[in-house]
């Protein structure tokens, strides 16, 4: 029971890391320009586990959340992530993203603060710094990602895989997501994601790619 809720808790909280849940690649909104969406995602260990209490099981769990961006100057973007009640029972992520290349091959850098007051009565606040690489709407994000409440400490890695797609005659943006993610405290169990975002933009279709 102690190993189930130990990987319960790595879980929940891999699954709140920035990728998974803002379907960014590396590039930028221009300066004042702002998009909406929602995403969905789905995580999993690869690696089941056996406990004497249930027999042999994995961990799966999903989550929605609400997305929202904004193009600043200097190629820098912010944007915001909800999920549930971020002051009750739910989390919320804002993020800095930065492209340092604009050039066929894309490159940005992000740093995202979170807040999870769903796991216990200890807040969890998280950082997760990243670099994103892409070209012609296909990206891959890595990622380091530190969490802690009063009580505990988590270090996660993750690799993600995605890619946009406009769809036809539309404003809206898909972008599904393959990731692999790992704890420093338990790297046996390697847990692996899918996501699914939709977003389109808030004043007109001006996107710098």
């Amino acid at each position: 029971m102690i190993r189930l809720i130990g990987l319960l808790l790595s879980v929940i909280m891999i699954m709140a890391c920035y990728p998974l849940g803002t379907f960014q690649g590396p590039e930028v909104l221009p300066e004042g320009k702002e998009s909406v969406g929602i995403g969905l995602s789905w995580m999993t260990n690869i690696n089941t586990f056996q406990d004497s209490s249930s027999g042999n099981e994995s961990a799966f769990f999903a989550d929605g959340s609400l997305l929202f961006r904004r193009g600043l100057a200097y190629n820098t973007e912010i944007g915001l992530k909800f999920v549930g009640r971020p002051w009750i029972n739910g989390f919320l992520l804002a993020d800095v993203k930065w492209q340092i290349r604009d050039q066929a091959v894309q490159v940005a850098v992000d740093f995202g603060i979170s807040y999870w007051s769903r796991l216990s009565l200890y807040a969890f606040v998280g950082y997760h710094p990243a670099i994103i690489v892409g070209h012609d709407n296909f990206f891959v994000v890595g990622q380091y990602n530190y969490v802690r409440s009063q009580v505990d400490v988590l270090r996660t890695q993750d690799l993600i895989l995605g890619r946009h797609f406009k769809l036809k005659d539309s404003e809206y943006q898909l972008t599904p997501l393959f990731g692999l993610h790992r704890s420093e405290g338990s790297p046996e169990n390697v847990f692996y994601s899918l996501g699914l975002g939709f977003s389109r933009p808030l004043n007109d279709r001006s996107i710098r790619h």
